[in-house]
């Protein structure tokens, strides 16, 4: 592959001196085209040990607005981003709308360095890639300009500045795993060669970049950003083309007459006994309180996900369960509609930013869910959007549960009469009231198409590693039972897993 890229290709001062400012003033208004319509930049440098990443990144920040860039270098992982799924130090530093973040290495740098370095197996190798491309798929498709470039040498000039930069005892720089692969200028050639084959997209495209002539490069670098921004200003452009078409033609839901949902298949009518609900419920308390704490001398953490219809009692589920949760490693997240900041940003990032650490414990009152149910009805976004989600909540959720990480989905079920009842009691109780507002009434018009919503979401969101549990909550004692049992249940099946995988 990088034969063809080593070529020697370079400019003279005296012709960069004539181009630069040319680009520079193209990649400003390409930052300007951002800002303007709200499009998100990201920039990955990666590259060959000594190609200069370090000068491209001081390179932009003086040729564009520094003000909207950020620049992050994931050299060593820190103890709060060991203890969480390894996309969360990504996540967390991603760009808002009409800013730039410049990933030095980016989420490649890891796994090719450690496939070069012989510690990682070709199959993790290439699941990894699998999955940096779904992701960088997902983000394109929210609206994201992703520009990733790899600066290459060939071996005989990284093998010279290497040797300069140890002669200068330049190592203030080097990760260990940079020591090893310096050496292995064949290894890491391989493995970026392989990242890159399995991870170039139309969405995404690679621009290898010829480093030996600085004023070649840097060129190079501005001319890949700038046919970045422009591919996701076209595809911009292009959606909303596609949505204006969308909203003329009228398009909705296709109906589904005679057939039941999941939510009307369930059984409501079950109740809990109320002389032996208390003593119950403090059992199960204790009982949670000595496996949570088990739970955090292994690291083993739970993301608790509760949805369902407004009044159906997800507050008094949740204040029962956390009762029996030290509330030290305990935290409640409420969502409703999302901040400016939020908004910014793709819908997934404001859940990323919480996710627990290792033996932590973090409940979302309403969650990512909004995107296929009430986004969804209220027309707040486009089909194309919530229809590309269930994909990326999937991959989300696989992403949590891959490290010791316990995910439960309550959805919350009542009827309309029950809800209708409920609400009525918040009207007329004083120290309920503020729990009804006019939304609560208007979302309960569309009950219909909240239902189809759910059904959907139950079948394409459903899997084996995050399952759906549907909790009748006619009787508010029976459904708090029932999601701290669920959970108990959840927690002896992951400290028995623990137990036996250590025992292996």
């Amino acid at each position: 592959m990088f034969e063809t890229v080593a070529l020697g290709r370079r400019y003279s001062d005296k012709e960069y001196a004539e181009l630069a400012p040319q680009l520079r003033m193209r990649l400003f208004e390409a930052q300007r085209q951002c800002m303007e319509r709200g499009i998100p930049l990201l920039i990955t440098i990666a590259g060959i040990d000594g190609a200069g990443r370090g000068a491209v990144v001081n390179l932009l920040s003086e040729w564009m607005d520094s003000k909207f860039v950020r620049n992050y270098v994931f050299w060593m992982e820190t103890d709060e981003e060991r203890e969480r799924p390894v996309e969360w130090r990504y996540w967390r530093c991603l760009p808002a709308e009409g800013t730039a973040s410049v990933f030095v290495g980016g989420w490649y740098g890891p796994s090719v360095r450690l496939f070069c370095c012989g510690e990682l197996k070709e199959h993790e190798f290439n699941a990894n890639m699998h999955h940096w491309r779904g992701l960088e798929t997902s983000l394109a498709d929210s609206g994201m300009a992703l520009a990733k470039i790899w600066l290459h040498l060939d071996k005989k000039r990284h093998d010279r500045r290497l040797k300069k930069r140890l002669e200068n005892k330049d190592l203030h720089h080097f990760t260990p795993y940079d020591k090893k692969t310096a050496e292995n200028y064949e290894g890491l050639a391989e493995a970026a060669s392989r990242a890159i084959t399995l991870t170039d997209r139309a969405d995404a495209p690679w621009t290898i970049v010829d480093a030996a002539d600085a004023n070649y490069r840097n060129l190079a670098v501005a001319r890949a950003v700038i046919s970045a921004v422009e591919r996701a200003v076209a595809a911009r452009d292009a959606k909303a083309i596609r949505v204006r078409a969308e909203v003329e033609e009228g398009a909705d839901d296709i109906t589904r007459e005679g057939i039941i949902s999941t939510l009307e298949a369930i059984d409501l009518s079950v109740t809990a006994e109320n002389d032996g609900y208390k003593k119950e419920l403090s059992a199960l308390q204790l009982e949670l309180r000595d496996l949570t704490f088990q739970a955090y001398r292994k690291g083993i953490s739970s993301t608790l996900v509760f949805e369902g219809w407004d009044a159906a009692g997800k507050g008094g589920a949740i204040r029962r369960l956390l009762a029996g949760v030290d509330a030290r490693i305990s935290q409640v997240f409420p969502f409703s509609a999302p901040t400016d900041e939020e908004r910014a940003h793709h819908y997934l990032w404001r859940f990323w930013r919480h996710i627990p650490r290792a033996g932590f414990v973090t409940v979302y009152d309403r969650s990512w869910y909004g995107r296929v149910l009430v986004e969804r009805v209220e027309k707040l976004t486009p089909r194309e959007d919530w229809s590309r989600a269930y994909a990326e909540i999937n991959l989300f959720e696989a992403q949590l549960t891959a490290r010791n990480n316990i995910l439960l989905k309550f959805w919350m079920h009542i009827s309309p009469d029950e809800q209708l009842r409920r609400f009525r009691e918040r009207e007329e109780v004083p120290w309920k009231q503020y729990k009804i507002t006019a939304e609560d009434w208007r979302n309960r018009e569309k009950w219909p198409e909240y239902v189809r919503a759910a059904d959907e979401m139950f079948l394409r969101t459903s899997t084996e590693y995050a399952p759906w549990k549907v909790i009748a909550a006619e009787d508010k004692k029976y459904a708090r039972l029932s999601v701290l049992r669920a959970y108990r249940d959840a927690l002896k099946t992951a400290l028995r897993r623990a137990r036996e995988k250590k025992g292996k």
